[in-house]
């Protein structure tokens, strides 16, 4: 959670070939019962290429790189949900994931332009995790 690196998030398009894009992403331990993993939370158009896929779909991957040496990276495999909220929880969202990536003085700003009409929150549940750290020491 350290920095702006962006998530690539794997879904599975209709003929079965995948569609990978680099998301801006937060954790939230809001829906974390017993200790469980943190959730994932990006936002998207619903009538985006991903939304489409996990409402077809919903079994995603998740991957953070750190391209800096000695390199690492974790993979997340997980459920993915989409949520339709009223658009004050959608800009608590926005601005939240603004912030992380733009800075808390240009959050509340892209926090607007992100959380119109047809957006949406996708949260991944974590089912399984790899990651390596340090790979090239």
């Amino acid at each position: 959670m350290q920095g702006t690196l962006t998530g690539k998030l794997a879904t599975v398009k209709k003929d079965k070939s995948p569609h990978i894009v680099p998301v801006w992403f937060v954790l939230d331990q809001s829906h974390n019962r017993g200790g469980g993993l943190d959730d994932i939370v990006f936002m998207t158009g619903v009538d985006s290429l991903k939304a489409k896929n996990i409402q077809r779909n919903n079994k995603v991957s998740f991957c953070v790189d750190d391209q800096t040496p000695p390199f690492s990276f974790v993979t997340v495999f997980g459920i993915a949900r989409m949520y339709h909220y009223n658009q004050t929880k959608l800009f608590k969202w926005a601005t939240r994931i603004a912030e992380r990536y733009m800075g808390k003085d240009k959050a509340e700003g892209y926090g607007k332009r992100n959380s119109g009409e047809g957006e949406v929150v996708i949260r991944v549940k974590p089912t399984r995790i790899l990651a390596e750290k340090d790979i090239a020491d």
